[in-house]
């Protein structure tokens, strides 16, 4: 079984931008080409690996191989910069080293708190371009099975065939309200009874974290009225402008302006585990971002040993 690196680079392609057009546009082909190109793969493997829809999806083996054609142009990108820079023509500036391209998934709320500073780091020591798709759980996934990201922070601990899975630790949440929502809304504390009026304010409709913290308030099932607010800085504005109460990263009660108009509803945290999957691949860009983000997990989240928490499992996007 053979697998010719243009076809591997084509079906990676056809899956990034979503259609036969659109990868023709990408490599400078036409559609004719792309298609003859798929085919000319599929038979060598003997199997279908790209459902011909809009936008078109990968099979289990297409992603398999999509997996391989986005490694190999990472690695490809890194060969081309060794080269370039031991090149006679090369001007010994390191600001115009050709960069390698890092596709990584990641939730909102590790983006907004403890995950910037790795990018930084690793966008200081070397020659990368970093592009973040910031989604749920089950997308980044997704994302790391057909191969459009090299690696992803999740609070999923089941491993991607293909990945490894690195154990970051937990991000800590609190239940938070502002003094005024509490004023109006739970003048008596949190109690069931007020709990169910008082407005709630959500990630999106697959914020099980918002979820796990509501029942870990109120023991009886409730259903508050919900504002959606999907997008990290916003939902903290949201809340500490009265709108709702939320769940919110311990760290950001700890910033002197962020966290000053928010007041605890419990004492009791909420630990979401955090895992960081990534590609098998000898890529140097691949084990430097790893290393990195250890490092900083290791300096910004809870060690699962000492949380005492209720453990839950949100969506990725927070």
């Amino acid at each position: 079984m053979e697998f010719p690196v243009e076809g591997l680079v084509t079906l990676a392609t056809v899956l990034r931008e979503g259609t036969f057009e659109a990868a023709a546009a990408s490599l400078h082909v036409t559609p004719s080409a792309v298609s003859q190109r798929i085919k000319a793969l599929e038979q060598s493997v003997g199997r279908v690996l790209v459902r011909r829809t809009k936008p078109a999806t990968p099979t289990v083996d297409g992603e398999v191989l999509a997996r391989l054609g986005e490694q190999w142009e990472v690695l490809v990108a890194e060969a081309r910069g060794a080269l370039i820079g031991t090149a006679p023509e090369f001007d010994g500036d390191p600001r115009h080293l050709p960069r390698v391209e890092l596709s990584i998934a990641c939730n909102a709320d590790s983006l907004a708190t403890w995950f910037l500073p790795v990018l930084a780091e690793l966008h200081r020591e070397h020659a990368v371009s970093i592009d973040v798709n910031r989604d749920d759980e089950s997308i980044t996934t997704a994302l790391l099975r057909s191969g459009d990201v090299i690696g992803a922070v999740t609070s999923d601990p089941v491993g991607v065939r293909g990945c490894e899975t690195i154990e970051l630790g937990s991000l800590r949440y609190f239940a938070v309200a502002s003094p005024e929502f509490i004023e109006y809304w739970l003048p008596h504390g949190v109690r069931a009874r007020d709990m169910r009026y008082a407005p709630m304010v959500m990630f999106d409709s697959n914020d099980h974290l918002q979820i796990k913290t509501l029942k870990q308030l109120v023991a009886e099932p409730i259903s508050p009225p919900v504002h959606y607010i999907p997008a990290a800085a916003e939902y903290r504005r949201a809340i500490a402008a009265g709108i709702g109460w939320g769940a919110v990263p311990e760290v950001d009660l700890d910033d002197e302006h962020t966290g000053r108009d928010l007041v605890k509803l419990s004492q009791t945290p909420v630990d979401v585990p955090l895992f960081w999957q990534y590609w098998k691949l000898r890529s140097p860009a691949v084990t430097a971002l790893t290393e990195i983000i250890v490092a900083h997990a290791r300096a910004g989240l809870v060690p699962r040993r000492r949380a005492t928490a209720v453990q839950a499992r949100p969506s990725g996007s927070r």
